[in-house]
């Protein structure tokens, strides 16, 4: 009884890799092809070009006459030439905030709401209430801003705040 359930074991194994092997299961029929490598300089682009130009088929005539003209186009343009990266030395001072950025800022930490380090965030939040069609923006921020304890505000009303504080300050 065990060499027979040992059998079926392994008569099941061989089946399920034979099942799973060979070129069979693959239809790749299709030739392997390959690009030559891109090769820096406009004299090496224009050689490359008329020489895979004239190993053409004669079938391929007009994908030939336009390789060309783009082989042309090509070798009026200078080739962009690689530079070395240069050490940042300084970090970039953020911009300071403009006069209705401001008020709308002020007007949130007047509301008990903690600005400081969401400044950018709170500004994009206060420009996005003005459409109409973005329901999610707002009240996905007014979350992210309690979760944080940024603020005491229940999420209906500071919503309600950051949409009419944001529509005053942002939209025309």
């Amino acid at each position: 009884m065990r060499r027979a359930s040992v059998a079926a074991a392994v008569a099941c194994a061989a089946g399920l890799l034979a099942a799973c092997g060979g070129s069979a299961t693959v239809d790749n029929d299709a030739p392997p092809t390959s690009v030559a490598p891109l090769e820096r300089g406009t004299a090496r682009v224009s050689e490359s070009a008329s020489a895979s130009a004239e190993s053409a088929d004669a079938s391929s005539t007009s994908a030939s006459q336009s390789a060309a003209a783009s082989t042309a186009n090509a070798s009026a343009e200078p080739v962009p030439q690689d530079r070395p990266a240069r050490e940042v030395t300084e970090s970039v001072a953020p911009a300071a905030p403009q006069q209705q950025d401001q008020q709308f800022l002020d007007a949130l930490a007047g509301q008990g709401v903690n600005v400081s380090g969401v400044e950018d965030q709170l500004v994009a939040v206060g420009q996005a209430s003005c459409n109409d069609a973005d329901s999610v923006t707002v009240p996905a921020i007014a979350g992210q801003l309690i979760e944080q304890q940024r603020t005491e505000l229940d999420h209906a009303r500071l919503t309600e705040l950051l949409v009419v504080q944001g529509r005053g300050a942002y939209c025309p």
